[in-house]
């Protein structure tokens, strides 16, 4: 595996003294796709949140965040969008009173740099063309499918080193998970760096290169994809496969 460019080690989380997440150690290369799953509140959501300096609350978030070979655990996280570590929430925020393309244009433009891809709208389009088809729509129009392309089509405009997605395939028709998820796959391919949150380990298991599972708050088993899929761990939990 080529250099990380995210490197995050002794990574805690707490939310009123009670401690969401104790990490180790995770990294993500370029062109590498790295899934994290596991139950609810195993932590997914929190651990990409603060890798992103973003949260809903106000935890305690102690740790190192390297991404591109800087330190950015102490940057707001605004800084660290711009330097390129950008996060497509699960809620996938559309703006419902702008249409698609406005909000494609409410991105900011991210400056030309080795190592990041700023993606111009028509490649967003070219990228997802059921986009393209929607553009003079709503935002508010866009089922939630659409809503996922459209984020993640924001999120390329801003030139990611590293793109985190929280569940994207929440809420999706099957059909639509496939899409979304061969297209992140496609991207690792142009040497895109994903950590994706996955709540669907069936689907996840089909494009990722590495497999996480959280428990507690904690790593418990990581690895080639196919061989974690074949833990009775994995298995048992979340393929609705009987472990030998």
């Amino acid at each position: 595996m080529s250099e990380a460019v995210l490197d995050v080690r002794r990574l805690q989380v707490a939310y009123a003294g009670n401690r969401a997440l104790d990490l180790a150690a995770l990294a993500v290369a370029p062109g590498e796709v790295v899934g994290v799953v596991g139950a609810n509140g195993a932590g997914k959501s929190t651990l990409v949140n603060a890798i992103a300096g973003w949260s809903r609350g106000a935890p305690r978030v102690t740790g190192e965040i390297t991404l591109a070979g800087t330190r950015v655990d102490a940057w707001a996280t605004h800084q660290r969008v711009r330097a390129g570590l950008v996060l497509v929430p699960e809620a996938r925020v559309a703006f419902g009173s702008m249409s698609v393309d406005e909000n494609l244009c409410a991105a900011f433009a991210a400056l030309a740099e080795p190592g990041r891809r700023v993606y111009a709208r028509d490649e967003v389009y070219a990228l997802f063309p059921r986009l393209k088809e929607r553009r003079n729509h709503l935002g508010s129009q866009l089922s939630g499918g659409e809503r996922q392309m459209l984020g993640i089509g924001r999120a390329l405009m801003m030139g990611p080193r590293v793109l985190l997605l929280d569940e994207p395939s929440i809420g999706l028709a099957p059909k639509m998970v496939s899409q979304v998820l061969e297209t992140l796959r496609s991207l690792a391919g142009t040497g895109l760096a994903i950590l994706l949150v996955e709540q669907n380990v069936r689907a996840a298991i089909e494009v990722v290169d590495r497999l996480l599972l959280l428990e507690r708050g904690r790593k418990v088993l990581e690895g080639p994809a196919r061989e974690v899929g074949e833990d009775p761990r994995i298995a048992e939990a979340y393929l609705g496969a009987t472990a030998a």
